[in-house]
């Protein structure tokens, strides 16, 4: 059992290295247009959404998707805000541990609606949850409402608050997500507008999500044809017991509009 001074620097060791990471997946601020309006993008790997006039995604035979370029994005770290809840040392459970998980994230626009197909392995279609505990299997994408300016990773801050898509497979419909900071995510009564198509098969998830390029309110950052914006990802695999803070995240990386 540690000691209580121990403790104190287990603590002070664990936050010097956390910040260490979050600086790693922090790329410099930039400049933002207003209304959540992107300008630079956040670097790493970009998902391009191609323009495709008359596209309807939410079909995964569409024609439209043989426009869209297929990104890769990696989760690189799985972080635990459930079994190290006791330690209330959220630096700590912030640190995580290195993970290699794959995702492809194809995006294709109309003019009016966008469509993100996200695609990854999971041997388990989790789709219901319990209280034996059972847990679904969850996706979401975040974008900070500045567009492209800095923020915390996780959830935001309240003075760089983000907006969150989320999918979870026992939902009637995906939620768009208001954040300010750990703890603070909630959905947006007046922007849930998200549609979607959902499938598993062979031990891989196919998810499109659909919202309108036009934020419904200011709870929703409007995405302009030629802009770039920072995002970021996460998955939540039921099976392991995934759920809240329990998740595979992303660094940042960028989603331009074309």
């Amino acid at each position: 059992m540690m000691t209580a001074r121990r403790l104190r620097d287990f603590s002070r060791e664990c936050a010097v290295i956390v910040l260490a990471v979050m600086l790693c997946l922090s790329p410099a601020t930039q400049a933002a247009g207003p209304g959540g309006g992107g300008r630079g993008g956040g670097g790493g790997t970009t998902v391009t959404a191609a323009y495709v006039p008359g596209a309807n995604g939410l079909s995964p035979s569409d024609s439209s998707w043989g426009a869209a370029s297929a990104a890769t994005v990696t989760l690189v770290r799985y972080i635990d805000y459930v079994s190290n809840a006791d330690t209330n040392d959220t630096m700590c459970m912030m640190l995580g541990s290195a993970i290699n998980r794959a995702v492809t994230v194809k995006a294709v626009h109309n003019g009016s609606d966008i469509f993100f197909r996200y695609e990854w392995s999971d041997s388990t279609a989790d789709s219901t949850v319990s209280d034996t505990p059972k847990f679904a299997d969850a996706f979401a994408m975040e974008i900070p409402y500045s567009g492209s300016s800095g923020t915390n990773l996780a959830m935001g801050t309240q003075s760089g608050p983000v907006n969150i898509v989320f999918w979870r497979a026992d939902l009637s419909q995906p939620q768009n997500i208001v954040a300010g900071g750990i703890g603070t995510p909630q959905p947006s009564p007046d922007a849930q507008n998200l549609i979607h198509y959902q499938s598993w098969g062979s031990g891989r998830w196919t998810v499109i999500v659909s919202r309108p390029l036009t934020g419904a309110s200011v709870n929703q950052v409007t995405l302009a044809r030629g802009a770039s914006y920072r995002a970021a990802f996460a998955n939540w695999n039921g099976s392991a017991l995934d759920r809240n803070g329990r998740k595979a995240i992303s660094g940042w990386g960028t989603l331009a509009i074309q």
